[in-house]
Parts: structure tokens; sequence; C-alpha cells
């Protein structure tokens, strides 16, 4: 009887180790640490936006509208890229008529500019760069496309539908962290090209999609008063 006793009181005072190697009845020792690390605050620019934490309906439904016009030509509104995304607003629900300029003016006034790498579904896409509209041979050319995000891959890619370009209307993908490599280390096409490459190009010419990335905006029915009368061309 006292060495059952013993033998109690012993396993009461020392217990299991934690951590250390299975028991003899195969349960697998507690964890070191019970609770779970402090999360690290992310910088702003990285920090996703609301639309990624809580679903925004007009994001979801102007994405849609992109995606549909990707299969089906918008009709009467122009072939460009800014036509294009008034069509998709239009069939959003917000009828609104503009130019990359005057969409890039209304969101900047709104206070819906942002530049974080991995925008919400819906968003517009600027891009500088893209092709020389001015024909002077030389890099200042701003503000030359947009388009509308409608996803974002696990790795950060960045899926857009837009219009304008040689290709017509297409998905452009696009990855901000790695803004210089037109595929991953496994082939998959992160950065399409969106800027036609030419001898006369000058040194320094941006040609993927995330070299001529110039901001992304969130629109949000707070802006849909102020959409409604933008005049554009």
């Amino acid at each position: 009887m006292l060495p059952l006793l013993l033998l109690f009181l012993s396993g009461c005072v020392h217990g299991p180790r934690i951590p250390g190697p299975l028991g003899p009845v195969g349960r697998a020792p507690l964890p070191a640490a019970s609770y779970p690390p402090e999360p690290i605050p992310l910088p702003p620019s990285d920090r996703p936006p609301p639309e990624r934490q809580r679903p925004d309906p007009f994001g979801a439904a102007l994405a849609d509208a992109a995606s549909f016009y990707l299969e089906h030509e918008p009709k009467h509104y122009r072939r460009d890229c800014s036509g294009f995304v008034c069509a998709a607003a239009a069939r959003a629900g917000w009828p609104v008529q503009g130019n990359t300029q005057s969409l890039w003016d209304l969101a900047t006034e709104q206070g819906r500019v942002h530049h974080r790498k991995e925008p919400g579904v819906g968003d517009l896409a600027f891009f500088d760069q893209t092709y020389d509209r001015n024909r002077d041979g030389r890099l200042n050319d701003e503000l030359t496309h947009v388009a509308v995000v409608i996803g974002v891959e696990e790795d950060g890619t960045v899926v857009l539908a837009h219009s304008g370009t040689r290709a017509g209307r297409t998905e452009l993908r696009m990855n901000l962290r790695h803004p210089h490599d037109h595929t991953d280390p496994l082939g998959k096409e992160i950065n399409g090209w969106l800027r036609q490459d030419l001898r006369t190009d000058p040194p320094g010419t941006p040609h993927l999609a995330a070299e001529c990335w110039r901001a992304f905006a969130t629109l949000s029915p707070a802006t849909q008063e102020a959409w409604e009368t933008v005049d554009g061309s």
C-alpha cells in the first residue's frame, strides 16, 4: 500500500514534462505556449481596405459587370478603357460618362484613392505611361489607362478587366509585390504586358502592368451623386 501511495504523490509533484516526448499512454505533450502571438501591425499601405473585410455590394456589382463585358460588347459606349469602365458602372447601377482623367479627379476629390498592394474587388486601377499619348518620345504621359479589379489571387496577383488595348476586352494580371517580373518561378503570369515594346522607347520605359500602375480607387455609394454629374470624352 505504501509504495502505491508514494508513486501517486510523485506523479502529483512532478507532473508531465512540457514539452517532451510522448508519454507511455500515447498522448501528445501540451504546447509550450498557449497564447497566440500578438499580431504584427501592417503599415498603412499594406492594410487591406474595408471592402476586403466586409463585402462591398457596389464593388461586387461593378466587378461582375466588368466580367460580363469581357464576353459581351458594351453598346453605346466608347471602345476605349474609360468607356469600358463607364459601361460596367452603368450596368452596376451608376450611369456615368467620363474619361480616365475625370474619373481620377473625382476619386481624388472624394478621397477614395489608395496605394495598397492588394485592392478590393471592384476597385478601379489607374496607370501611367501605357503609350506615348502626345507622341513626343518622352515618359510624360500620365493617366493613360484605367481598369476594374475583378479578383485577387492567393499570391497577391490582381486580376483586372479592361479594354482599349490592341488585345481588346481582356483580363490583365498585375502583382505589385513583384513589379518587374512577368512570371513567377513556376512560369505563372503575374504581370501582363500593358505597353507595347518598341525600339524607339526611351530608357526606363515601363511595359509590365505593375510598372505602369499609378494607384487604386475604391468607389462607394457616398460618391454616387458626384459620379452622375461627371462628363468627359
